[in-house]
């Protein structure tokens, strides 16, 4: 059993600012206001109370911080790990779908890393037991700035862990929450930065499988970094893959993977990207329902047109999705050059050079032309509205003139009879 550091439970400070709602400056403003309410001889006033006070924190800021204590407290109270190896556990950051993922310090480089830790309920299942080890095998003999590095690997008491490049910064799902869909050249410098790793890992005959925005970290200087390779395929993954095996998040899943095949290729990688590209622009994922119903529409449904949701993306980004999200592998782009190409184009403002997808089997394209040819319509419905309306103007300047001219006969009649 992992022993515990005697370090105490973490203070309400600690925990503001490894989140970062607050700054070590701020902290230490307040904690020399509670020193100094104890030198009047007066009870000091909690110190989340004085973060409120002095506007350095929000009601909901405090109340997330509480919560993050609820729960180290919870963990501590279960038996959570608060020393595994070499690696002092400082907090959760997440769940994944083989292990959890702490924030630790690892004690000999005194660095900063993420933990990830196989859940224990796998520690029987020697599938999981293998997969955890091949994503963490897989991963160490990466290295590019766009991956999460992997740095070590190790067994302590029963669990299994890997040690990893600890991001400070946020996942892009955890950032679409926060402020909605992203603009345009966010989105697509994100997107050119994951295909980056993607055209990495390509050289290492590696595919992903599950390209999502809440597998991209963004560092505070607007790096993205893809992690997650516990569903990656490879090689050396054969020698623990299900035949007909589906693996991957329903939400982002190509065609090929939904259907249970074995030779996908980084086009599938493609595939996903760009349903994360989607998600990026509209605030959420192509298809909706349940995980079955979702998969289902990836393989057979049609693309729906992201500008219903956001009118603002332009038809060139409607170009690169078409492209990117076909159903079958060979109508996306066939190599990461051409892709590169088209989005650096278009974030610089231009068409993309690539042809585009044959307009009978392109969505986006039907519906833009459905939507031409009911304006085309709409027109020519105009047209003869104001033909209409010249004819009932004439045919009222010829009935005003009768009339008139009806008039003026009657009063000459008139006239003359008198």
């Amino acid at each position: 059993m992992p022993h515990r550091t005697d370090r105490g439970r973490k203070t309400f400070q600690q925990v503001a600012v490894e989140s970062r709602l607050a700054t070590e400056e701020e902290v230490k403003e307040c904690l020399a206001t509670q020193e100094e309410e104890r030198a009047r001889g007066k009870q000091p006033t909690p110190i989340e109370e004085i973060m409120l006070r002095k506007g350095f924190m929000t009601e909901e800021e405090v109340k997330a911080v509480k919560t993050a204590l609820e729960r180290f407290a919870k963990d501590e109270e279960k038996g959570e790990p608060i020393r595994l190896g070499g690696y002092e556990i400082v907090g959760k950051i997440g769940d994944g779908g083989l292990g959890t993922v702490y924030k630790a310090r690892q004690i000999s480089m005194n660095r900063e890393v993420a933990l990830k830790v196989l859940h224990k309920k796998w520690l029987n299942d020697e599938e999981f037991k293998k997969r955890f080890f091949l994503e963490a095998r897989l991963a160490g003999r990466l290295s590019h700035q766009n991956l999460i590095q992997v740095f070590d690997v190790g067994k302590d008491r029963g669990l299994l862990y890997f040690s990893m490049e600890f991001v400070d910064g946020e996942t892009v799902e955890d950032m679409i929450e926060r402020d909605g869909p992203l603009d345009v050249g966010r989105a697509i410098d994100i997107t050119i930065q994951v295909l980056r790793a993607i055209a990495y890992i390509k050289k290492h005959d590696i595919v992903h499988r599950d390209i999502k925005p809440g597998n991209i970290m963004l560092t505070r200087s607007g790096v993205a970094k893809l992690g997650d390779f516990g569903f990656v395929k490879h090689k050396l993954e054969s020698a623990i893959a299900t035949e007909g095996e589906v693996l991957g998040t329903p939400d982002y899943i190509s065609p090929e993977q939904a259907m249970g095949k074995e030779n996908i290729d980084w086009r599938s990688d493609q595939y996903s990207l760009g349903c994360t590209l989607y998600h990026m622009l509209t605030g959420k994922p192509p298809y909706e329902g349940s995980g079955s119903a979702v998969m289902r529409q990836h393989i057979k449904a049609d693309l729906p047109d992201p500008r219903t949701i956001n009118p603002n993306i332009p038809d060139s980004v409607c170009h690169i999705l078409e492209r990117m999200l076909a159903k079958d592998p060979d109508d996306r782009y066939q190599s990461e050059a051409e892709l590169f190409e088209d989005l650096e184009l278009v974030k610089m403002g231009h068409l993309p050079s690539s042809v585009r997808i044959d307009a009978g089997r392109s969505t986006i394209i039907r519906a833009f032309k459905i939507e031409k040819t009911k304006a085309q319509r709409a027109k020519g419905e105009l047209e003869l509205l104001r033909e209409e309306v010249k004819k009932l103007r004439m045919m009222l300047k010829i009935a005003a003139f009768a009339l008139g001219f009806l008039l003026l006969t009657v009063l000459m009649i008139v006239f003359y009879w008198r």
